[in-house]
């Protein structure tokens, strides 16, 4: 599962990769986690409040993330995503969010 070739190692090269393509938003590679935590750099996207952030989201592009602030991340400017669903669901989710992120200000 974990070495290359393996289902979580792929899937988690593939959100990896596809969030660090967003303009705007960097990702450190999970070493043991089965999440990524990507940035938002705030000069793009001054989120203010990150809660209303993941919900405008699931609403506009049916996309369910979680905010960074609960995980108790200080600043809205992080978020959560689970890389355990199948490559084809993270790369539409990662498409999705990208899109969104696009036109998006608070």
């Amino acid at each position: 599962l974990i070495r290359p070739g393996g289902r979580l190692y792929e899937q988690r090269n593939i959100a990896w990769e596809m969030l660090n393509e967003i303009p705007g938003v960097s990702c450190v590679k999970p070493d043991g986690a089965m999440y990524c935590f990507p940035k938002l750099d705030p000069e793009i996207y001054p989120v203010e409040d990150d809660e209303k952030f993941m919900l405008d989201l699931l609403k506009a592009e049916k996309v369910l993330l979680v905010q960074g602030t609960g995980f108790n991340w200080p600043e809205p400017n992080h978020f959560r995503v689970v890389f355990l669903p199948s490559i084809d669901i993270i790369n539409d989710a990662c498409d999705r969010l990208e899109h969104f992120l696009k036109t998006y200000r608070q």
